[in-house]
């Protein structure tokens, strides 16, 4: 079961720029508005777009190991990377407020490598996060409802 990374990225782009949009909206919330950036996430968005693939069936096809590499990949390129940034960029600028305080993501570090190696560090915690997260939402939403639909066919044909 090798992962073809062309056909499961023709799979997910959509999520997955989806999922951009929303992270670039919550940065421009903690630039902007940083007390209502907590209320807008991926956390939440995801959750709209999980359900819609499963009502529409656009991943019916899978099996669960397929589900499962593509939230993987989904959790690394929506939450990892954009999360890599935001962080890395919150210690470069001295933010220190919502997702960005010291108990949450640690103090800002006194070098730039020690900045982005925090960064990096937060948003793999976010990847864990985000890759449970899909995991199970994706079974839920996605997965669950194909094998429902896939089951109603073969007990009618």
């Amino acid at each position: 079961m090798a992962l073809d990374i062309g056909k499961m990225w023709s799979r997910i782009y959509g999520l997955v720029i989806f999922g951009w949009i929303i992270a670039v909206i919550r940065f421009a919330l903690e630039i902007t508005a940083p007390d209502q950036a907590m209320f807008f996430g991926v956390y939440y968005g995801m959750v709209v777009a999980y359900l819609y693939y499963g009502i529409k069936g656009k991943m019916d096809d899978l099996s669960w190991a397929r589900l499962a590499q593509a939230m993987v990949m989904i959790a690394l390129l929506v939450w990892f990377i954009p999360n890599a940034i935001a962080y890395s960029v919150a210690q470069f600028m001295g933010w220190q407020h919502g997702r960005f305080a010291e108990e949450t993501s640690g103090p800002i570090q006194p070098t730039a490598s020690g900045k982005i190696m925090s960064g990096v560090g937060t948003a793999f915690g976010t990847f864990i996060g985000g890759t449970v997260w899909s995991l199970v939402l994706g079974t839920l939403f996605i997965w669950v409802p194909g094998l429902l639909r896939k089951r109603a066919r073969k007990s009618s044909a």
